[in-house]
């Protein structure tokens, strides 16, 4: 049922009513486990749906966290978690949104699954992974470079494929911070007769963002430590069910959240000269179920299949200054999605096949109105349906020689464009192949390449981002070939991996400065194309029992065609973490955890048209995390937290950099 987006200019989040009594519902069944099996039994009826790990099946590289990376990170959000991976970067944009960059790649070019279904609205191309709380998540997967066919359209540069909670028992964890933040998550998995029930909710908040070098921020920002127009606030509550009958095995879920969140001007700017964006988002609502099954039909013959239903509702409104008092626009979004996907897995000889198809049908609804008068305009409607075919077949050459290659097909439709002239169908053909070869137990390589396609999402051809942007319904899709080799060495809990990689891009999507008049607006447009090459990196390294290294990093050239330099992609990124973590009798007596991240230079397009560099910035965090006891099986821990302990001046893009140190405390109960 599609619901109307709201315009009222203020609303607050109710969740956090319903997150508490979860909270106390769910422990008392925690406590009831026994202590070895408390938050580590297996759960029933998880189906992985996307892309699995097969035998025989030969991937592109990836990288993963699991539950108890996730609990020594502390991330509050999904977008937290992410960083410092190698190969990945996570950025605000100037809309407030948090979004993850593979490799440099365009955000659109990455897309986010969770449980096998997309969260990327598509009008937008993307979701905001600042609004996704992190203890609602059991673990994280980012695969890099040529995906298999099954993720579907506009999986040029990787997916972030994220797996809710798995596993049976309960976790809780508040938190409270500089600035008002406030991180309170709890989730619970446990059986019910045959099915395996989880719940969860979670609550993210803040006052304000803490301003790192107020020089930095020489206008739309007052002297008193808080950025201005930061504050956010966001409710999220989680639901499945899964169960095994016979030879099926389903799973249905609900994902919703609601948000406030202000967006801080880009402060770089004189507003005289070139307005910054004075925008806050009184309404976020996000709704997604999703239902999936798996069958097995015989021995080496299974059937999946994941539908999904999104609900997306968000209002945007624009104000004429600083004071925020006059609004000058509102934009009302309705969305409303169905999809779904289909994947036959069977035998033929020496093959193992897999045929998969995949369908979503995008309505968008969007309303503009401008203050004076503040009559409504009339709701303009845009629907995108995208079509995705493929056959992906696995061969083993050998004892220790495998080679997967796969085939699609993915076509666009922009049906409905609004006020906008009509779109004709796009389409294109996707090809991926994989060799893995084992020198040893130890030594593998595994060489990965591929042609994707990325249509444009339906903002880009039409949104206009109440009069900031100008439309560019000619916009052609962009084409990657990427290609990649991956060396990984393991030997007495050491790792080492290396995997360098070429990205050539046909099409690329960028930004220019239109002037119109007396204005200077952003259109997109179609490069020639552009050529990225580097290396990602992993060094895994136990010291001892207690100690922990890990050096994580990558390097990236990314350069259009005429020479120029792609804005917003630092050409490095190095994070050394170091965790101690000594044990009494097989206990934890505290987790330490010491994070120093170095981003390199970049450059970034100016409000004039013009190149600018984006300085290197050095941050350090750090975790810790010290065990209380135990009250039955539920354990208890004291942690803390510190971003950005030196207060360093990070500038991801220009006039907006990251928040400067960051300090919360808080309980664990698990």
């Amino acid at each position: 049922m599609r619901r109307a987006a709201a315009a009222a200019p203020h609303r607050v989040p109710v969740g956090r009513g319903l997150l508490l009594g979860a909270m106390a519902a769910l422990a008392a069944p925690a406590a009831a486990e026994p202590a070895e099996e408390a938050d580590a039994g297996p759960a029933t009826a998880m189906i992985v749906v996307t892309a699995p790990p097969t035998p025989g099946r030969v991937l592109a590289p990836a990288v993963t966290l699991g539950r108890e990376a996730l609990l020594d990170r502390q991330p509050r959000s999904i977008a937290d978690a992410l960083r410092g991976l190698p190969g990945v970067s996570v950025r605000p944009n100037s809309r407030g949104e948090t979004v993850p960059r593979v490799r440099g790649s365009e955000e659109r070019q990455t897309q986010v699954f969770l449980d096998g279904a997309p969260l990327t609205v598509p009008w937008d191309g993307r979701i905001d992974l600042g609004l996704l709380p992190a203890g609602l998540i059991g673990g994280v997967e980012v695969r890099k470079g040529a995906v298999p066919i099954e993720y579907g359209t506009n999986a040029v540069a990787g997916v972030v494929d994220l797996r809710s909670r798995d596993s049976l028992g309960f976790t809780g964890v508040a938190q409270l911070g500089s600035k008002g933040l406030a991180t309170l998550s709890a989730v619970g998995s446990f059986a019910v007769g045959g099915a395996t029930v989880t719940l969860g909710g979670a609550h993210q908040s803040v006052d304000a963002l803490v301003v790192a070098d107020p020089a930095a921020l020489p206008f739309s920002q007052a002297p008193d430590g808080r950025r201005t127009n930061s504050a956010s606030d966001a409710d999220s509550l989680f639901a499945a069910v899964g169960l095994t009958t016979g030879a099926v095995a389903w799973r249905a879920s609900l994902l919703h959240f609601t948000a406030v969140r202000q967006v801080a001007p880009e402060s770089d700017r004189n507003p005289a000269l070139f307005a910054p964006r004075y925008w806050r988002y009184p309404t976020i609502d996000f709704t997604q179920a999703q239902l999936s099954a798996e069958a097995t039909l015989a021995a080496d013959t299974k059937l999946r299949l994941t539908a999904w239903r999104q609900w997306f509702g968000q209002t945007i409104d624009a104000y004429r200054d600083i004071s925020y008092s006059a609004l000058r626009s509102r934009e009302d979004n309705d969305d409303d999605t169905l999809g779904g996907r289909l994947t036959f897995h069977h035998h033929a000889g020496p093959l193992s096949l897999r045929w998969s198809a995949s369908a979503t049908i995008a309505d968008h609804l969007q309303r503009d109105t401008a203050f004076p008068p503040g009559n409504p305009g009339p709701w303009l409607r845009y629907t995108q349906v995208n079509l995705s075919t493929g056959l992906e077949a696995d061969l083993p050459l050998s004892a220790t020689t495998g080679l997967t290659a796969g085939i699609g097909y993915d076509r666009s439709n922009n049906s409905r464009t609004g006020d906008k002239p009509g779109q004709p169908v796009k389409d294109a053909f996707a090809f991926s192949g994989a060799l893995r070869h084992a020198f040893d137990e130890r030594l593998t390589l595994v060489l990965s390449g591929g042609r994707r396609t990325r249509f444009p999402a339906a903002r880009e051809l039409f949104g206009e981002a109440q009069a900031r942007f100008l439309a560019n319904p000619a916009l052609a899709p962009e084409t990657a070939w990427l290609g990649d080799a991956e060396l990984s060495w393991r030997r007495d809990g050491v790792t080492v991996t290396l995997n360098p990689f070429l990205i050539r891009a046909d099409g690329t999507i960028s930004q220019r400065v239109v002037r119109v008049g007396n204005q200077s607006l952003r259109q997109r447009f179609n490069l020639s194309g552009s050529t990225s090459y580097g290396v990602d990196g992993l060094l895994l390294v136990p010291i001892g029992e207690t100690l922990t290294a890990e050096i994580t990093g990558n390097w990236l050239s990314a350069h259009a065609d005429d020479g120029s330099r792609l804005v917003q992609r630092p050409d490095h990124e190095v994070m050394l973490a170091i965790d101690w973590a000594p044990r009494r009798h097989g206990q934890r007596l505290f987790d330490l955890r010491s994070e120093i991240r170095h981003i390199g230079p970049a450059v970034d397009l100016a409000p004039d048209g013009t190149i600018a560099r984006l300085p290197a910035a050095t941050e350090w965090n750090l975790r810790a995390a010290l065990p209380l006891g135990r009250i039955g099986a539920t354990r208890l821990a004291l942690t803390a937290a510190a971003d950005n302990v030196t207060n360093a001046l990070v500038v991801p893009q220009l006039g907006l950099p990251l928040a400067g140190r960051t300090v919360r405390f808080g309980i664990r109960v698990e």
